[in-house]
C-alpha cells in the first residue's frame, strides 16, 4: 500500500502535465528588433531594439494550434541619409531619422505541434499580423545644419493607417512558460510615400494561466 501511494505521488504530477487543457491563455512580454527596409538608394537602414507586451490565447486540436494574440508594441528604427540643403548648389550633408511607432499588434498564428511530451512541447507557427498605429514620431539627429534645411521629400512621413505583415517562427513550452522566437516580414508600407517597410525579429515569453 505504501508503495502504491508513493507511486501515485511521484507520477500524478507528470500525468497531470500530460493532460493539459486544449485551451490556454495568459500574459506575454517580449523584445523586438526592428529593421527598416527601403529601395531608396540614399537611405541606409540600421536596427533598433523595442519592447512589447499583451495577451495570448491558444486552442490546441491534436497537433493543430490556433493562437490569436494582442500586443502593445514600441518599434524603433534608424535611417541614415545624405541630402542637399534647400537652395544649395549640391553640397551634401549627413543626417539620421529615428522612427518610433507605438502600435496595437493583432497576430493570428496557426501552428503545428512538432513535439509533445510531458513538460516539453515544441511547435512551429505562422500567420498574418495587423498593426494599428497608436502613436508615431520621426526625429532628426546627427545633422550639421538646422533641420529646416532638409527638403521635405527626404523626411519620412509615417502614416496613420494600419500596416500588415506576416510572422513565422518556433515556440517552446516548458510547463507553464511559452517562449516564442519569430521573424515578422513587412508586407505594407509604414510611410505616406510608400517607401519604407518594417521588419521585426521578436522574442516573447508567455505565462499560461489556464
Amino acid at each position: 500500500m505504501k508503495k502504491l501511494l508513493f507511486s501515485l505521488l511521484v507520477f500524478a504530477p507528470i500525468l497531470g502535465f500530460s493532460q493539459i487543457s486544449p485551451f490556454t491563455l495568459g500574459p506575454v512580454v517580449g523584445f523586438n528588433q526592428a529593421t527598416l527596409s527601403t529601395d531608396i538608394n540614399t537611405y541606409v537602414e540600421s536596427a533598433r531594439a523595442g519592447m512589447q507586451g499583451g495577451l495570448f490565447a491558444r486552442l490546441t486540436l491534436k497537433k493543430l494550434i490556433i493562437q490569436p494574440e494582442a500586443f502593445i508594441g514600441l518599434k524603433r528604427g534608424d535611417i541614415d541619409f545624405t541630402y542637399s540643403p534647400t537652395g544649395s548648389s549640391g553640397q551634401k550633408f549627413d543626417a539620421t531619422q529615428e522612427l518610433k511607432l507605438t502600435t496595437l499588434d493583432v497576430p493570428l498564428m496557426i501552428g503545428y505541434q512538432l513535439l509533445d511530451i510531458p513538460l516539453l512541447k515544441i511547435r512551429a507557427n505562422a500567420g498574418p499580423v495587423a498593426s494599428i498605429v497608436l502613436n508615431r514620431d520621426v526625429t532628426i539627429s546627427k545633422n550639421e545644419l538646422p533641420n529646416t534645411s532638409i527638403p521635405n521629400g527626404e523626411i519620412v512621413e509615417l502614416k496613420d493607417e494600419a500596416a500588415y505583415s506576416f510572422q513565422a517562427g518556433l515556440g517552446i513550452d516548458v510547463w507553464k512558460l511559452a517562449l516564442d522566437a519569430r521573424y515578422n516580414f513587412g508586407i505594407s508600407y509604414i510611410d505616406l510615400n510608400q517607401e519604407v517597410r518594417n521588419n521585426l525579429f521578436t522574442i516573447n515569453l508567455g505565462l499560461k494561466l489556464l
